[in-house]
């Protein structure tokens, strides 16, 4: 569990940290994205499809580009894997989306100490440093949204 929430803080950091260098003369475009290591992002009028799985980002938030990973080798929940993630910035404010799938094919399940059950999708919610984590198992992929707070996890898990 400490080796996950270490992976997790580092990833965090990594993110704000590229937010704030590139968040002067950004700029954004839609369309999608793949890679031959099995990566898929489209984004569309705030419609995120990212690895197969469906998010609504919330209106005013805008894509991070240059925080976006696709299908990069990773070790994370105990596993090898591959991990796609992209970031949504608002202001002051950021969301976190990430995707980890098993290189054995699929994630069995996960586990946590606050079971809860957002939209269609039971997972496990974590709070830490002022910040809300959302992670759940679908499709034997895991998923994992960090947000400021539970309500905009659930307006993006829709």
């Amino acid at each position: 569990m400490k080796k996950i929430m270490i992976v997790l803080i580092a990833l965090i950091a990594i993110g704000i940290s590229i937010g704030a260098v590139s968040a002067e003369g950004f700029s954004f475009s839609f369309g999608s994205e793949s890679n031959t290591d099995g990566g898929q992002f489209s984004l569309e009028n705030n419609k995120l499809n990212l690895q197969g799985v469906d998010f609504k980002i919330p209106e005013g938030f805008k894509e991070n580009e240059t925080g976006r990973v696709l299908a990069k080798d990773t070790n994370a929940f105990g596993e090898d894997c591959k991990v796609s993630a992209t970031e949504f910035y608002n202001n002051d404010t950021n969301v976190l989306i990430k995707i980890f799938i098993s290189n054995d094919g699929k994630f069995d399940n996960i586990s946590g100490d606050n079971p809860l059950k957002i939209g269609k999708y039971d997972g496990f919610l974590t709070e830490k440093d002022g910040r809300t984590i959302f992670d759940c198992l679908v499709d034997g992929k895991i998923i994992e949204i960090d947000a400021a707070d539970q309500d905009t996890i659930k307006s993006i898990l829709g």
